[in-house]
């Protein structure tokens, strides 16, 4: 059994962002505890896949791939910082706004396709984003969104990934077990 999701690997231009953004959020979200992701953790997830038996990679390498092939490299710009959770947010994100909805387009597809091979359908609505920190005291995030500038930063993403991850007492640590090149890069 593994613990795997898709997702699109960050571009170095976005991790400077991020951190920097992490960076001024800091003193804001002290009372909220939180967890600050780290960058080589940083990513956009397609869909989770959750826990899955080895018998099930080949089907889901060739799912990404075939979509991979099918999409083109996707315009994208972090756009700005938001918390999920509402009152008592729970996450700090970076969203993204896709151009030509590449980014939303390429999720539905790859959550059919896990659909297909029995993974369970996501309920909520697909939001393009990078987690920035997991808040331990859930709770009002208003001033934390509020200290944390967001260049509007332009990506181009050209891969697509299928990862696994190991929870560890220091965190989650992810690996890349198969790499798809979006299209004609």
């Amino acid at each position: 059994m593994s613990r795997l999701f898709f997702a699109l690997p960050l571009p170095e231009a976005a991790l400077i962002a991020l951190e920097r953004a992490q960076h001024e959020a800091k003193p804001a979200a002290a009372r909220l505890a939180p967890r600050w992701t780290r960058p080589e953790q940083m990513h956009v997830t397609l869909k989770f896949l959750g826990e899955q038996p080895d018998t099930a990679l080949p089907g889901l390498r060739a799912a990404l791939a075939a979509r991979a092939r099918a999409a083109r490299p996707i315009e994208a710009t972090l756009a700005r910082v938001a918390a999920f959770g509402g009152q008592r947010a729970r996450i700090l994100v970076a969203e993204l706004e896709s151009q030509g909805g590449g980014l939303g387009q390429l999720a539905a597809g790859l959550e059919a396709d896990a659909a297909e091979l029995g993974v369970e359908r996501e309920t909520r609505p697909f939001v393009a984003h990078v987690t920035l920190a997991r808040f331990r005291h859930p709770g009002d995030a208003r001033a934390v969104i509020a200290a944390a500038t967001l260049e509007p930063t332009a990506l181009r993403f050209t891969e697509a990934c299928l990862y696994r991850s190991e929870l560890t007492p220091a965190g989650s640590r992810y690996a890349v077990i198969e790499r798809c090149p979006l299209g004609e890069v």
